[in-house]
């Protein structure tokens, strides 16, 4: 799909943001913006949406994003909602007012090495996880000059760290095409919204994109690479995941939220997105003593050939 892009301005006397997500008004949807950010989920789950990758994600997800990389987070709880307003902390910088110089430093080799691994987004896992989020957290009560510092060591830390996975595919290259991002991205924003309702078809959303099933057929996999088929599911299988995990609902309950009319199809996707039944999945990821976790991450899944 086709990102808006977004217009950073730090605050006064700061060449970095550092804020608290849910209290921005109107926080962006699938967009991008030359800041590099580093994104930590405080509270909500899922689904994550970097580039060509689309992953689920729940309290205390951190991700590193490159340079005029698009993202999105779309959070469950505000599913329907005009904006999406789930906690996390954001911190945002561009590298350009660093300058040539400073990166050119031999200290810095390794920092370089990390923002350029960082545009194909970079999810934190494992010990770095706690130790980046501690900080991260700090840096929103810091003056201007710690907050530099502490950012400084946040790369460092993560320049050293063994504890990092990719997200976006390695060929993915965003293409942006204004005149078609609102058109698009009025199409997916029906979907995650309707995402539960069975009646969901291809046919309905090329008439909400005014175009003939054919043509919507072409732009939405040339935008998502990905056929509406496939990007339904794949979200609707995010979904069921996590209703798996996170609650004590029967098996034909999950699908039904999920979308699905039927047991029968709902398991033959839930095995071709997850390699298991729905069964066989919420007994492998559940938490010792059979109580529901929430730090499941499935594996990225390829991106459709365009």
């Amino acid at each position: 799909m086709q990102p808006s892009f977004e217009k950073l301005i730090p605050p006064t006397g700061s060449s970095i943001r550092c804020f608290d997500r849910s209290i921005i008004e109107k926080p962006a949807g699938w967009h991008y913006h030359p800041e590099v950010e580093i994104c930590l989920i405080e509270r909500g789950s899922g689904t994550r949406f970097v580039g060509d990758h689309i992953g689920n994600y729940a309290d205390g997800d951190l991700v590193l994003l490159g340079a005029n990389l698009p993202h999105h987070w779309a959070s469950d709880e505000f599913r329907g909602q005009r904006y999406d307003r789930h906690p996390a902390v954001v911190v945002q910088f561009d590298p350009v007012q660093f300058g040539g110089q400073f990166f050119g430093l031999p200290e810095m080799v390794d920092t370089v090495e990390l923002l350029d691994r960082a545009g194909r987004g970079l999810h934190v896992r494992g010990e770095t996880q706690q130790r980046v989020a501690v900080a991260v957290r700090e840096m929103l009560r810091q003056r201007p000059s710690a907050r530099l510092l502490s950012l400084l060591g946040i790369l460092n830390l993560l320049a050293q760290s063994a504890d990092l996975a990719p997200l976006a595919s390695p060929g993915f290259a965003p293409s942006f095409h204004p005149r078609l991002q609102d058109r698009l991205n009025r199409v997916c924003k029906y979907i995650h919204d309707h995402l539960a309702e069975p009646s969901l078809n291809q046919g309905d959303l090329a008439k909400l994109a005014g175009m003939h099933p054919s043509a919507f057929s072409r732009f939405f996999k040339n935008g998502t690479q990905r056929t509406v088929t496939d990007y339904v599911n794949e979200l609707r299988i995010g979904l069921a995941s996590r209703l798996l995990l996170e609650t004590e609902l029967s098996i034909l309950e999950v699908c039904l939220r999920s979308g699905y009319e039927n047991a029968s199809n709902f398991n033959r996707r839930f095995r071709e997105f997850r390699g298991m039944t729905p069964r066989d999945f919420r007994a492998a990821h559940r938490a010792p003593g059979g109580h529901p976790q929430r730090a499941f991450e499935p594996p990225p899944r390829a991106a459709a050939p365009a």
